[in-house]
């Protein structure tokens, strides 16, 4: 069973790789675009990417996850004509949405901003969304196939080529907030050709009603959740364009860009957990005791990631942005612990994933969304960016508590609560104490790291470590001093002490 999981994990981390290289780049463009463009420009790209990822939902209707699902329900004979049906209606459905989009360009730019100024942006948004909606079918089927250095090469040259676009188009030839989506554009096609030309030989060109009718029925229900998840991921930024502008827009948007690093954790949780959760529902005679202990170690890693991107966010904001932003970093601890509660709500739901009651977490996620939107009205109305920030922790704590409602209902697991409010205890006095440290930028950064280092300190104090899992981290330490923190040493000697 080793042997498959490291292949499984393995894979997990080349596919994790598009993630971190998407988050990683998304906050490379930072210091660029935060020197170039003024908040309210910021604001204005801010909410043309939210309007458009919720139009995705609907161009998409689940049919990534679906193909994936037919793709292995079809015999093999059939998978070419499972793969050609899911092309087909993705290339006319999605052609359908970013039609209409396109013909309202102007009118969606008078609803948004006041003014006809920003409709050719949204026309580019539009024949984007085309491409980013028709690629869904050639990754799924990549990952259908285990070929993700083929699923790897397409993502990472539709960045590159994003990001690239972009610079030549905004910082060499200055042509502005158009030239941001020209570039997003461009990558857009050029991954689209990429993944059309990786699949097309396994692609049937034939529709299939049977198929059709099976993805459907299981990716049209995926909708509403996902028009949920937009809801608490990106429904503040409209209410606060309404009460405070696209400048406050602009500013809250580059700190919740920094807090959102967190998800480089909690991304790798939802493309490896899945498959890690059934081999240990299936061939572990004691599953529970092991979501038990997956739950503490990943709250604490997620947990320890978004101390840092807190403690440090003033720091790291001056250094990135422009000083019209640097207000930004207020928000960043609230963003950076709301995705800690979302990984929380994705290890609680075990209980429903094992138990195939999927549904409830649709309803969760509505009612943390319909949650969201109440709170954004009453605290964004009263204090703006803050109010945006405070709204998403709330909801996303919500939804964890909502979680582990349901799961506990339907699966049992005696979670580790004792030591999950130790962290959080432990966290919540650093982040308290770092409020007060404002003594110039290379003194304050020092002050900070000390910070850090006292987390497990104090975690130790406050009866944290298990005394197993101190024996287990002195072996880790006498490992890395053996191999003298050569890293290819370091983890060649702890596989081969997990292989015996």
């Amino acid at each position: 069973m080793f042997k498959e999981l490291t292949k499984v994990f393995g894979e997990t981390i080349v596919y994790g790789l598009t993630g971190i290289a998407s988050t990683l780049a998304s906050i490379f463009l930072v210091p660029v675009y935060t020197r170039v463009f003024n908040p309210g420009d910021y604001g204005v790209s801010a909410l043309l990417g939210t309007l458009f990822s919720i139009i995705a939902v609907v161009a998409n209707l689940g049919m990534g996850s679906a193909i994936f699902r037919s793709y292995f329900m079809a015999k093999k004979e059939e998978r070419s004509e499972v793969a050609g049906t899911a092309f087909i209606f993705q290339t006319l459905f999605p052609l359908l949405i970013s039609g209409i989009a396109f013909a309202m360009s102007g009118r969606i730019s008078q609803v948004l901003f006041g003014s006809d100024n920003y409709s050719l942006l949204v026309s580019l948004s539009s024949a984007a969304l085309f491409f980013n909606a028709g690629i869904a079918v050639p990754l799924a089927l990549l990952r259908a196939e285990g070929r993700p250095t083929n699923f790897v090469s397409v993502t990472l040259t539709k960045l590159f080529v994003t990001i690239l676009v972009s610079l030549i188009l905004v910082v060499g030839l200055r042509m502005g907030l158009a030239g941001v989506f020209w570039g997003n554009l461009a990558g857009a096609v050029l991954g689209y050709l990429m993944g059309v030309v990786y699949t097309l030989r396994r692609i049937s060109l034939v529709v299939s009603k049977h198929w059709l009718r099976e993805m459907l029925e299981f990716g049209v229900p995926l909708v509403p959740g996902g028009l949920a998840m937009w809801v608490l991921n990106s429904s503040d930024r409209y209410f606060l364009n309404a009460f405070s502008g696209t400048a406050d827009v602009g500013i809250y948007n580059v700190g919740y860009k920094v807090g959102n690093l967190v998800t480089l954790a909690v991304g790798a949780l939802q493309l490896a957990y899945p498959r890690f959760l059934w081999a240990i529902y299936n061939e572990k005679p004691n599953p529970k005791e092991y979501f038990r202990k997956i739950n503490t170690y990943f709250y604490l890693i997620t947990f320890t990631l978004a101390l840092g991107v807190s403690i440090f966010a003033k720091e790291a904001i001056q250094v990135l942005t422009g000083s019209a932003f640097h207000s930004a970093y207020l928000v960043v601890p609230l963003i950076a612990f709301s995705y800690v509660a979302y990984g929380l709500y994705l290890n609680f739901s075990t209980g429903v994933s094992v138990m195939k009651k999927t549904y409830l977490s649709a309803i969760a996620v509505i009612i943390s969304g319909v949650l969201n939107l109440v709170l954004n009205y009453v605290l964004i109305s009263r204090f703006g960016m803050m109010g945006a920030a405070a709204s998403t922790l709330l909801s996303f704590a919500v939804l964890a508590l909502i979680g582990l409602q349901f799961s506990q209902r339907v699966y049992r697991i005696p979670f580790e609560f004792r030591r999950l409010l130790t962290v959080l205890l432990s966290g919540v006095i650093l982040v308290f104490a770092s409020a007060f440290v404002d003594f110039g930028l290379a003194l304050s950064i020092l002050i900070k790291s000390l910070l850090m280092f006292a987390f497990p300190a104090l975690l130790y104090l406050l009866g944290f470590f298990e005394k197993n899992e101190l024996k287990k981290l002195a072996q880790i330490w006498a490992v890395v001093k053996e191999a003298r923190f050569q890293p290819r040493r370091i983890l060649d000697n702890i596989r081969q002490e997990m292989i015996t």
